[in-house]
């Protein structure tokens, strides 16, 4: 478990062989403001927590900002490795912040995960998450509660809420005796609340000993399926969009930046409320080889 960014940036720096490749970028420019790309890229993919939302407050003055994007003409988008909750329930939740987004602007990790999983099998499959958040699918599905679910046949980690450390430790056990594909819906290792960090599932996941990882299929940023989705929404409504015309705009040097750069898109580091809040920023960036196209405090 990590208690502070610090330590999960620590962590991301001791797992580079489970990332992408870093893409070299050479400089990064200052913003001032979002819309100072206007002129230059066509569509904007926002990460939500840290950029657009802390926990469950929107942060000051983003909608306002999104408003001005579409104004101008702008495809706004959200992009977020927020796997706890479904379509539906995630959609609600930007409602209730005040944002405006339509289902389809919406793409979580969740929800792409779940294309690649196979939901009509008849084996059983272990869901990690909340009881309010339970899979609806025809699959046979245990959940942590259950006195079956170590028995499962695979394993579907949705929430690091309905994790603690005896699971984990008998988690690493079982599987080290018995083998089992373990699908993660979140690959963050811990996301900014309004005092504090919660856990994600990354941060029970990308850390398994060696023997295990292999059987891990990762989901969300920083991997190319979250981003071919949006893509593929983008060519469906746009057409063919270059990626030098797509902005990435996230808080987490290896999730937001890190994946974008690895699309060839622009990324954009917000700083203020997120991973890196109160922390050396360039320090950072030097340390990890990830460099973002644009920085800014806040969109």
């Amino acid at each position: 478990m990590f208690y502070s960014p610090s330590e999960a940036f620590s962590a991301y720096l001791a797992m580079p062989e489970r990332l992408p490749e870093s893409v070299p970028v050479s400089h990064t420019q200052q913003l001032d403001s979002i819309t100072d790309l206007v002129d230059d890229i066509d569509v904007f993919l926002f990460d939500a927590y840290g950029v657009l939302n802390v926990g469950g407050t929107a942060i000051e003055g983003a909608k306002e900002q999104i408003a001005k994007l579409r104004r101008a003409g702008k495809k706004v988008m959200v992009v977020t490795n927020a796997a706890t909750q479904n379509k539906q329930q995630l959609f609600d939740k930007f409602v209730g912040l005040g944002f405006d987004f339509s289902d389809q602007e919406i793409v979580n990790s969740r929800e792409v995960l779940l294309q690649y999983m196979d939901l009509q099998s008849s084996t059983s499959l272990g869901v990690i998450t909340l009881p309010e958040f339970r899979l609806d699918t025809q699959r046979p599905c245990v959940y942590p509660e259950d006195d079956n679910f170590w028995q499962a046949d695979e394993f579907l980690f949705l929430s690091g809420q309905a994790w603690n450390e005896e699971r984990h430790q008998r988690f690493i056990a079982e599987l080290q005796n018995k083998p089992r594909t373990v699908w993660v819906g979140n690959s963050d290792l811990i996301a900014p609340l309004e005092n504090g960090v919660s856990q994600e599932p990354g941060s029970y996941t990308l850390t398994l000993p060696d023997e295990i990882y292999p059987q891990v299929r990762c989901f969300g940023k920083p991997y190319a399926p979250i981003f071919e989705e949006a893509l593929s929404r983008i060519k469906h409504q746009l057409g063919d969009v270059a990626p030098q015309r797509i902005a990435m705009i996230g808080d987490t040097l290896h999730t937001d930046i890190l994946g974008g750069n690895a699309m060839g898109f622009k990324s954009v580091l917000v700083t203020q409320y997120g991973f890196l809040r109160g922390l050396d920023v360039e320090q950072h960036i030097q340390r990890s080889k990830i460099r973002p196209h644009y920085q800014l405090a806040s969109i």
